[in-house]
Formats: structure tokens, sequence, C-alpha cells
């Protein structure tokens, strides 16, 4: 990796942890004033809204990933027609696509009740709530979406999370406000519109201050548009599986269980989804620079490369499934109250998962960077399908513990097992043997290492924040000692320190 791609990652990284760590805390503040003032209910209505309008937003068809790719080459040789070209057609396509999102938005809304099992909170009409999250979803699409496509392309990541940084301040404050003063839910989720719209013309103006080069001008030509179709091809059966994967369960929770079911299952998938989402970050930060080097380094540079990254996940899912592991309830206990707990066996079943997911982007990086989203249409249809259909059965049976479980294993098999053969088989032309007991090996070390602080944690007489803060103490020495006796004398191990010299230590 080149000094100014450690450098792009690191401004990325940074500006990235900012945002996120901003809109974490509103969400676990908003989350709980509402929970507090309207109940449960109001809780599993929104998670459920969000669930349906992500649905919706597969109507994007991977345009946004596609453009992007297709930004790398002519942003690294300086074509700067060719970015504007790009730009013009990604606007023109966005545009398409927010009328197609409101069109099927308001298809739906007969078929609303049917997905609610139960009651809905008294004083909400579900129709006039529904319309707000329609409107918030769609109107991102004619905002200037786009420029936010040719940042991330430009490896500038960060310009995009101060301008989301700043509104997502004034967006939360002035939520909480109205929370406490008017205690109108509808007029809490309408100021989310304003943000929206906020976030994407602050974005858009950083971009033409920042980069006035760069354009909503020409036309592109017939052999880039094929290329593009044919990758958003690939990409619409990857939105399709990534966006359904999680979405559906909350639709099915609430068909089979209740809207409280929902709101409890959504409030550890808030906790799993913050933190993996720090993991996320750091993709996100370094998904253009490896998107540089696919075009311009070796396939064994890039292969050694994706091995490191897979070590770093790997350190990373073990320290946070250690974490969670004993954390998980009793801060749930703190936070929602112990009526509110989901069973232990929920809570390794979401570790599972976890550690699935974080050490699964140090092959995606490299998907996403060659652009392989054609080739993975079969493991993510078949991933869907299973995932959907395990769902329904366990979930009928099995209420939240079958939905987890299904979820951990199809993710397992359809997501981590082929999708890593894809970009090996693919790009490297290597088999997959020895990538899976990588990938083996550092879950053996996370499971040891879990088992170890939790039953340390387990005999630990402290609760409230002191025992908190006193597992997270443990789990973190207990974590890093495991990780540094069985680690220190291997090859990658030395590459991560090599590498964290050069990239952070040396420049303080």
């Amino acid at each position: 990796m080149t000094e100014s791609r450690i450098k792009n990652t690191k401004r990325n990284m940074f500006f990235s942890y900012l945002e996120t760590f901003i809109t974490m805390l509103f969400a676990f503040i908003s989350r709980t004033i509402i929970i507090h003032i309207f109940g449960d209910e109001y809780l599993g209505l929104s998670s459920l809204f969000t669930s349906v309008l992500q649905v919706l937003n597969m109507a994007e068809l991977g345009f946004s990933g596609a453009i992007v790719y297709n930004m790398y080459k002519p942003v690294a040789e300086g074509d700067t027609d060719k970015v504007c070209e790009l730009l013009a057609y990604y606007k023109k396509v966005y545009r398409i696509i927010g009328s197609i999102v409101f069109t099927i938005g308001i298809i739906l809304t007969p078929f609303l009740p049917a997905l609610i099992k139960g009651n809905v909170p008294d004083g909400i009409n579900i129709y006039i709530l529904y319309y707000i999250y329609l409107i918030n979803t769609g109107v991102s699409y004619f905002a200037f979406a786009y420029k936010t496509a040719l940042l991330n392309a430009l490896q500038r990541l960060d310009l995009t999370k101060i301008a989301y940084s700043v509104v997502s301040i004034l967006q939360h404050v002035i939520q909480i406000v109205v929370l406490f003063v008017f205690r109108n839910y509808y007029v809490f989720f309408s100021i989310n519109i304003l943000g929206t719209v906020a976030k994407n013309v602050f974005s858009a103006w950083i971009a033409n201050k920042k980069f006035p080069q760069y354009q909503c001008k020409g036309l592109i030509n017939s052999e880039t548009k094929k290329d593009i179709i044919c990758r958003v091809k690939g990409l619409l059966v990857c939105n399709i599986s990534g966006v359904t994967y999680t979405t559906f369960d909350s639709i099915i929770l609430s068909s089979f269980i209740g809207l409280k079911s929902v709101a409890i299952y959504n409030n550890y998938l808030l906790i799993f989804t913050s933190i993996a989402n720090l993991a996320v970050l750091i993709r996100q930060a370094m998904q253009a620079s490896v998107g540089n080097s696919v075009a311009k380094e070796t396939k064994e540079k890039n292969y050694q490369d994706m091995l490191l990254w897979q070590f770093f996940f790997g350190v990373i899912a073990t320290w946070c499934v250690t974490c969670l592991m004993s954390i998980y309830q009793p801060f749930m206990t703190i936070w929602m109250g112990p009526e509110r707990l989901l069973p232990i066996t929920d809570v390794v079943f979401l570790c599972l998962w976890f550690f699935n997911t974080i050490v699964s982007h140090s092959f995606y990086l490299y998907l996403s960077g060659k652009g392989l989203w054609w080739e993975l249409r079969w493991p993510y249809i078949l991933s869907t399908v299973c995932n959907l259909l395990l769902n329904i059965v366990l979930g009928k049976f099995f209420g939240t513990t079958g939905i987890i479980f299904s979820t951990w294993i199809s993710g397992l098999v359809f997501g981590f097992i082929w999708q890593s053969g894809i970009i090996l088989k693919e790009y490297f032309h290597i088999g997959i043997k020895q990538f899976i007991l990588r990938f083996l090996s550092y879950f053996l070390v996370c499971a040891v290492s879990a088992f170890i602080a939790f039953g340390i944690n387990w005999m630990l007489p402290i609760s409230g924040i002191p025992g908190l803060v006193s597992r997270l103490v443990i789990c973190t020495f207990v974590s890093m000692f495991i990780m540094w006796i069985i680690y220190r004398k291997q090859d990658v191990y030395q590459q991560a320190i090599g590498f964290v010299k050069k990239a952070f230590i040396r420049k303080l």
C-alpha cells in the first residue's frame, strides 16, 4: 500500500469513526427516550417500516457501486471528462430510481396491516407514519446523492462524513427537544426528512468546492454503459440478498409474534450493527485504496495484503466477540431492563453471526475492488432463499432464536465459504483451503478467548456500570493476551506490527 493510500485510509477512518460515534450515541439516546415515552410498540413499528423501505431501496439496483467501480480507473489516470460523464449518467439514473421507489411504496400501502400481528399503538395512524418513512427514503435520490459516489472514488470519504456529522448533531438535538416538548412521533420522524436533504446538499457543496472540475456533463459511450449494466445485474442480486438478510427478520417477527418482539430483537441488533459498523467503516475507508491497488499492483501482492487484512479483521472480531459474550446481557439489563432480555442462546448465535460478518470484510474488499458482483449472484440468491425459508420455519417454532440461527448459518455457508471461494478462484486463481483453514484457526482462538473471559466474568460479583467497565477490562486483557500468546511468532503477526508502525506510530 503506497503512502497516499495509507494517508487516505487513515483520514477516511478517522472521520468515519467520528460520524459513526455521533450516530450511535444519538441512536441510543433517541431509542431510550422513545421506549420510555411511547413504549415498545412504537420501536417495533419503526423497525418494521424501516425494514420494509430498505427492501424498496433495492430499486437502486447497485448503480452506486457500479459507478464508483468505473470511476476508479479514470480517477487514477486523471481522466476528468470520463468522471464527469459518469456523474451525469448517475444523476439521471438516480432520478428515475427515486420515482420508482415512491411509486412502489404507494402501491404497497394496502398491505401494511397484514405485516402486523395484534394492535398498533394507540394514537398512531400507520399510513401517515409509513408515508413519512417513504418520503425520507425516496427524497435522497433527488438531492445530490450522486456526489457521494464522486467523493468515494476520490478516496475522500472523510468529506462526506464531515457533512453527515454536522447535520446529524443538529438533527438529533432538534429531534430530542421535539420529543420532550411536543411528544409527537410524527413530528419527531419528519425531521429526518430535513436531515436527509441537508446531508446530501452539504456533501454536494463540499464536493463542488473541493473538486470543481467534476461536474455532471457529457454522455458515456455505449461500451461503458454496457459494462455498468453488466455489473448492476450482479449488484442487483447482491443488494437483494444484503437488504433482505436482516430486514425479513423484523417483518417475520412482526407477522408471527408482534411488534414488542421486533423491538426487543432490534435493541440487540442495534448493539450488533453499531459495533459491526466500526469494522464496516474500516472496510469503507480502505475500499478506494484497495480498488486502486487492484488496478495497479500484482495479484501476488494483493493476495498477501488480503491475508493481512484477514488477520486484522480476525483480531477485531475476536476482541469484539469476547466482549459481546460477557457484556451483552448486563448492558441490556441496565439499558432496557431485565424484562427485555433475550435468552443467552440468542446471544451465542449473535456472536457467531458477528464473527462471520467481520472476518468476511477481508475478501469483500477485493470482490468490490475487482467488481465481481455478477459472479456472486448464485451464492447471494441461495443465501436469500435459504435464510427466508429458515426464518419462516424456525421463526414460527422457535421465535427469535430460530431467526438468528437461520441468519447465521445462511451467512456462513452461502456467504463466507462460497463468496471467499469466488474471489480466490476468479481473481487470484488459487484454492480456498488455506483461506478457510486460517478462518477456522482465528475462530478457534476467538472461541477460547470468549469462553475464558465469560467464565471469569460470570464469577464477578460487581454489577451496574462498574461491573460493565470491569468486564470490558477483563475481556480486553484476556483476548489480547491469548492472541499474543498464539500469534506472536507467526509471520502475519509481524507483518501486522510492521504495518501499524508504518501507518500510525511513525506519523505521530
